[in-house]
């Protein structure tokens, strides 16, 4: 009898082994890969209002937390090549993607990146379950089977060092040609340019008046290939001025169709920043 129920335990656990095994397995081989995935360097240079480049703004993040793997590979499933990744610089120098450096919205936990330590984060959790992810776990789980939007937060007054650290992420896991870098800092943007001189740079810009644009377009470094710009602040003039100075359009946020009408079709934008992935790649098609 002992010697019976011995084998049925090890049956057991050979079957929760297994279990467990095929788990890891599914969810290691789970990432999906981006569509017909062309190179950044042809993407960019043939982005225009006939072929717009479309970006995951914080992966889907209508049904999904921000920044979590849940809605990146939603939105690679809906078509994207490009998901974006706000980054934080902690205490002890790590890259943690999150939009607020507070992470109260995203977590429930009042618990700030730039104020805490790796060990102090690494229970955080996202309101689905998954970790606070690192820019390194996002690099680890899809490599180079998607292109990736990377914005340097800071906060005001900050240095360039969270800039400095991802070129050094960049170049560790060898994805200098599979980003395309976001920064509102010219600094910041220097800096990253300095180490990184092939990453296409964005840079977004949040004046006032139309005459503040207009002059940060016309001084605004010439290696820099996007002006990006929120969607109600742009102007037909501010398009043609920035494509006059060899630069490539932007807008943020779309949200509704609307949105993507006024962006695809009375502004002609050569790339968005999108909230809804599946209707503005279903929109680009049916409008090109």
């Amino acid at each position: 009898m002992l010697k019976k129920k011995l084998s049925i335990l090890i049956f057991s656990l050979g079957l929760i082994i297994g279990v467990s095994t095929s788990l890891v397995t599914v969810q290691a081989a789970a990432a999906p890969k981006a569509k017909n995935l062309t190179s950044i360097t042809q993407s960019v240079n043939h982005a225009s209002p006939e072929n717009p480049l479309l970006f995951s703004h914080r992966g889907s993040p209508y049904n999904n937390p921000d920044h979590s793997f849940s809605g990146y590979n939603q939105a690679i499933k809906d078509g994207t090549q490009y998901i974006e990744q706000d980054v934080w610089l902690s205490k002890d120098k790590k890259l943690y993607v999150a939009h607020d450096n507070n992470l109260k919205k995203s977590t429930g936990k009042n618990v700030t990146i730039s104020d805490s330590t790796t060990s102090q984060l690494k229970n955080v959790k996202l309101r689905n379950g998954e970790k606070l992810h690192q820019l390194k776990d996002v690099f680890k789980r899809y490599g180079k089977n998607v292109h990736y939007i990377i914005e340097t937060k800071k906060n005001a007054g900050d240095n360039t060092a969270t800039e400095k650290a991802l070129a050094k992420e960049v170049k560790k896991y060898k994805m200098s040609k599979n980003i395309i870098m976001q920064d509102e800092s010219i600094p910041g943007i220097k800096a990253f340019h300095k180490s990184l001189k092939n990453v296409p740079i964005l840079w977004l810009l949040d004046s006032v008046t139309q005459r503040q644009y207009s002059e940060e377009i016309e001084n605004a470094p010439r290696y820099i290939k996007f002006i990006s710009i929120r969607l109600e602040q742009w102007t037909p003039k501010l398009i043609k001025l920035s494509h006059k100075n060899g630069f490539k359009t932007n807008a943020w946020i779309l949200n509704t169709y609307n949105d993507n009408y006024r962006a695809l079709n009375t502004l002609k934008v050569d790339s968005v920043f999108t909230n809804n992935t599946k209707e503005t790649v279903h929109l680009i098609d049916k409008w090109k």
